[in-house]
C-alpha cells in the first residue's frame, strides 16, 4: 500500500520558510533532506500486530552528521561546530523497543574569527566515546520515533595554537565529559536501511584549565543506519519454527462421521525447532469439500524451544461425506498458526488418505456396527408402527410385551420375504477377524428394499425396528458371526415368566435378555432362533473373550447412528393376516415348548411349589386344563398350600367360570383366616381377584367392598383397578382404566 507523502505545495512553503528564517546553513541542509525523504512515496504496512517485534533486528550500525550551535556561552558563537559519529546499536531481544548503544564521534570546532590579540587560533577537535540507551517505537512499517540519552568522555586537541607562551612543538588538549540527548524521526526505505532526522542537545564539561567551551549546544542531524537481519515480509523469511512428526492417516469411513468428531482418527506431534518460544499456537484440520470450517485440534499458549506436543486428529465432517460412492482419494491439510517473536506465522502440512462411502466399515471395534442401527429413520419407524398395530388384538397379557413384539417383528420380516444371504464380496466370517478388511453393511432401509442381507445387515435391521419402538437391544458377536439380543424388561427374579429354563436366558444388570439368531428368519420359528442364539452364546461359556455382548444404547454413545434424510421408499409391508397367523403359530409353539419344560421340572421335583409353577405357566399360555391339573396336583401334595387354591380360582376366571372362581377365592381367604399367615401381598391378591370376579358377576357392591379392603393393604397398586369401584353404567367410561390394568392375578411363592 503506497504512501503519498506531503503535498508539493506544503513542501514549497516550508522550504521558503527555512531560507528566510536565519537557520544555520548546516541545519538547513538537514531539513531539506528530511523534507525530501518525507515527500518520497514509500511502501508501508499497517497491521494489527506488534510492529516492533515483527520488524526487530539484532544489530544496527549507523553514521551521522550534524552541525551544532552553542547556547548561552557566547564564546561558542565564534565557532562553526560539526559532528560526525558512528554508532553500534543492540536492541534487547525480548523488548526491541529498548536499545542500548555505543557510539564514537568527532566534534570539530572551527574558529571563525581572526586570531586574537595573542595571535592564537583556537580551532580544536574533540574525539569522544560514549555509552547510551535509546527507546524507539515503530508506529508503521516505514516510520519510527525515538529518544536517546548518552554520556561519555572526550579528548580535545588544539592543533593551531602558535604562541611564545606555548611550546609550538606540542598539541595542547584536555579531557572532557560529554553527554547528550536526541530525538529521532526515522524513515525506513527498506527493512535493512533507515534514515533518521535527529534533533539533539550536547553538553561539554572540561576537566582541565580551559573552561571557555563548557556548555550546551544544539543541532539537527541526519543519520543513516544499516540494520542486520532478514526482512520478514520477504518470501524467504517465512517462519518455519515448527516441525511435524510422522503422520499416518488411516482410511476414513463416512458412517463414522459422528465418531470422528469426538474420537481421534490418528495422532501426531509438533516440535518447536527454533531457539525461542512460540506463542498462541492453534492447530486445525481442514478438508475442502467435506467440511464447513476447519476443525480445531489444539491450542497452546506457548511452546518452549525444543518442546514437543502430541495432538489427536479429530474431524468434523459435513453431510457431504454421505454423497460419495466407493473409495474417494482426498488431500486434507493440517494448519498451524502461531506467533513467533511478535510475528504471525502459519505452516501447513498436506495429508493424503481415502474416504470410504457410508456403507463401508472395518471391524477393528465390534461396536462400530451401532452406527448403522438407526432408530430415528422414519421409514423404519413407520414399518415398526405397522407391525405393532397389526398385532394389538392378539397380545397375551401375561407375556412380556417386549418379547412379544420381538416375535412379531421376526415374523413380520419373514412374511415380507427377507432372507439371509452371505455377502459374496466380503462375508462376515472373513472380515470380522481382520481389523483392516473393509466390510459393506446395509442400512435398515436399504435391507427393507433389497430383502436380503448378511448376518450384520439382518442384525442391524432387526435391532433398528425394536429400538424404534422403545425396546432395548444388543448385538452378540462370536467368531465369524453377529446376531441380536432383546431386553424383555423382566427382572431376573421373575425369569420364569419369560421361560422356566433359566439357561435359555441371559441376565444383564438384573434384567432378562433373549438372544435371537436372526439369520433363521424365513427358515425357522422364533423359538428355533431363540434356542440357536442362546446355544451359540453358551458354546463360548468357557472362552468369554471370544464372544461379545454389546448393548446398542451404550455403543451409540461412542458410535452415534448415522442421520439419514427422510424419504419415501415405497415399501410394501406384507400381508397383515399372514403376518398375524405366523405370530400365533410361533406363540403357540413357544408356549408348548415352554410348558413342556415346566412339566418336566414339576415331574422331576414333584413338589407343590413346582406343580404350582407349572399350573401358572399353563394358565398364562391358555392351557386351562393343564393349569387345573397342575394346581390340583399341588393341593394334593400340600393341602394347606393356599397359593394353589388362589391360582386355581384365577384359572377358572380366565376360563370365564366366574362362580367357580369366586368360590375358590373365598375358600382361599377362609384358609388364610384360619392360619397365622401374615403375608399382605397374598391377601391383597386374593381381595383384588375377588373384586374382579364380583365385577364380572355384575355384583358391583361386593366388588367395591373387596377393592376397598385391598386398598387398605396397598393403596398405590389398588389405584390401577379403580374401575372396579364403578357400575355397569360406568363400565364404558372406565374401559381405558380396565384395559390399562393387569388381568387376573396369580401368585407364586
Amino acid at each position: 500500500m503506497g504512501r503519498s507523502g506531503l503535498p508539493a505545495r506544503f513542501s514549497y512553503f516550508v522550504s521558503q520558510y527555512i531560507i528566510h528564517s536565519g537557520i544555520h546553513p548546516g541545519n538547513r541542509s538537514c531539513l531539506y533532506c528530511f523534507i525530501l525523504l518525507l515527500t518520497t512515496p514509500l511502501p508501508c504496512t499497517s497491521q494489527d500486530m506488534d510492529l516492533n517485534q515483527y520488524y526487530r533486528y539484532p544489530l544496527a550500525i549507523a553514521a551521522a552528521y550534524q552541525p551544532l550551535s552553542g547556547i548561552g556561552n557566547s564564546r561558542l558563537l565564534d565557532f562553526q561546530i560539526n559532528e560526525v559519529t558512528g554508532e553500534i546499536r543492540l536492541p534487547l531481544p525480548g523488548h526491541p523497543v529498548f536499545q542500548p548503544f555505543i557510539k564514537a564521534g568527532v566534534l570539530d570546532f572551527s574558529f571563525l574569527m581572526e586570531p586574537d590579540y595573542t595571535g592564537l587560533d583556537w580551532t580544536h577537535r574533540h574525539v569522544y566515546g560514549a555509552l547510551g540507551f535509546g527507546i524507539s517505537h515503530r508506529f508503521s512499517r516505514d516510520f519510527e520515533l525515538g529518544f536517546d540519552l548518552f554520556a561519555g568522555a572526550s579528548q580535545s586537541l588544539f592543533t593551531r595554537l602558535e604562541s611564545a607562551i606555548l611550546d609550538a612543538s606540542d598539541d595542547y588538549g584536555q579531557l572532557n565529559l560529554v553527554s547528550g540527548s536526541a530525538g529521532s524521526f526515522s524513515i525506513n526505505p527498506s527493512y535493512n536501511f533507515s534514515i533518521a532526522v535527529k534533533p539533539s542537545v550536547r553538553y561539554l564539561l572540561g576537566l582541565g584549565p580551559l573552561d571557555s567551551y563548557d556548555g550546551f549546544s544544539y543541532g539537527l542531524g541526519l543519520q543513516a543506519a544499516y540494520r542486520f537481519g532478514q526482512d520478514p515480509d520477504r518470501a524467504s523469511a517465512a517462519i518455519r519454527a515448527l516441525r511435524f512428526g510422522d503422520i499416518s492417516m488411516p482410511p476414513v469411513f463416512a458412517a463414522m462421521r459422528s465418531y470422528y468428531a469426538q474420537q481421534p482418527i490418528t495422532s501426531f506431534e509438533i516440535e518447536n525447532v527454533e531457539k525461542f518460544e512460540v506463542e498462541d499456537v492453534v492447530v486445525e484440520f481442514f478438508q475442502e469439500g467435506f467440511m464447513d470450517s476447519p476443525t480445531t485440534l489444539a491450542h497452546f499458549e506457548r511452546l518452549a524451544k525444543g518442546e514437543r506436543q502430541g495432538i489427536d486428529l479429530k474431524a468434523t465432517f459435513s453431510e457431504a461425506v454421505f454423497s460419495t460412492q466407493g473409495v474417494t482419494p482426498l488431500n486434507g491439510e493440517l494448519i498451524v498458526s502461531y506467533t513467533a517473536r511478535g510475528r504471525s506465522a502459519e505452516q501447513r502440512r498436506s495429508l493424503s488418505y481415502e474416504l470410504y462411502d457410508r456403507n463401508a466399515l472395518t471391524w477393528s471395534d465390534d461396536r462400530k456396527v451401532a452406527a448403522f442401527i438407526t432408530p430415528a429413520d422414519g421409514s423404519v419407524r413407520n414399518y415398526a408402527s405397522f407391525i405393532l398395530l397389526s398385532h394389538r388384538e392378539v397380545k397375551n397379557p401375561y407375556i412380556s410385551d417386549k418379547l412379544q413384539f420381538a416375535m412379531q417383528a421376526y415374523n413380520a420380516l419373514a412374511e415380507l420375504g427377507i432372507l439371509y444371504q452371505i455377502d459374496p464380496t466380503s462375508p462376515f466370517t472373513m472380515v470380522q477377524e481382520n481389523a483392516v478388511s473393509v466390510d459393506s453393511i446395509s442400512f435398515p432401509r436399504e435391507t427393507l428394499v433389497r430383502l436380503t442381507g448378511d448376518c450384520d445387515d439382518l442384525t442391524v435391521l432387526y435391532n433398528t425396528i425394536l429400538e424404534s419402538s422403545g425396546i432395548a437391544t444388543a448385538f452378540v458377536t462370536v467368531p465369524g458371526h453377529i446376531y441380536s439380543a432383546v431386553n424383555t424388561g423382566i427382572p431376573s427374579r421373575s425369569f420364569a415368566s419369560v421361560h422356566p429354563d433359566r439357561n435359555m436366558l441371559v441376565e444383564i444388570d438384573g434384567e432378562i435378555w433373549v438372544l435371537v439368531e436372526i439369520t433363521l428368519i424365513g427358515k425357522g420359528s422364533f423359538e428355533e432362533a431363540w434356542s440357536t442364539g442362546i446355544g451359540q452364546y453358551r458354546e463360548y461359556e468357557s472362552k468369554p473373550a471370544s464372544r461379545g455382548f454389546y448393548i446398542t444404547s451404550e455403543a451409540h454413545r461412542i458410535f452415534r447412528p448415522v442421520a439419514l434424510r427422510e424419504t419415501d421408499l415405497g415399501l410394501q409391508y406384507g400381508d397383515k393376516d399372514a403376518m398375524v397367523s405366523r405370530f400365533r403359530q410361533d406363540l403357540a409353539s413357544l408356549s408348548r415348548a415352554t410348558l413342556q419344560t415346566a412339566l418336566k421340572e414339576a415331574e422331576t421335583r414333584n413338589s407343590a411349589r413346582y406343580w404350582n409353577k407349572y399350573g401358572i405357566t399353563a394358565a398364562k399360555y391358555g392351557f386351562t386344563q393343564e393349569a387345573i391339573r397342575g394346581f390340583e396336583q399341588a393341593q394334593a401334595l400340600d393341602p394347606k398350600d393356599f397359593n394353589a387354591k388362589l391360582n386355581l380360582g384365577s384359572t377358572y376366571f380366565l376360563d370365564k367360570k366366574y362362580q367357580a372362581a369366586r368360590d375358590a377365592f373365598l375358600r382361599t381367604l377362609e384358609m388364610m383366616d384360619n392360619t397365622d399367615d401374615t403375608k399382605k401381598s397374598t391377601r391383597f391378591t386374593v381381595l383384588l381377584n375377588l373384586s374382579r370376579t364380583y365385577y364380572a358377576l355384575e355384583n358391583y357392591s361386593e366388588a367395591r367392598d373387596f377393592l376397598s379392603s385391598a386398598e387398605r393393604i396397598n393403596p398405590e397398586e389398588a389405584r390401577q383397578y379403580s374401575f372396579l369401584a364403578g357400575t355397569a353404567e360406568d363400565s364404558s367410561a372406565r374401559a381405558s382404566d380396565a384395559s390399562a390394568a393387569q388381568s387376573i392375578l396369580f401368585f407364586e411363592d
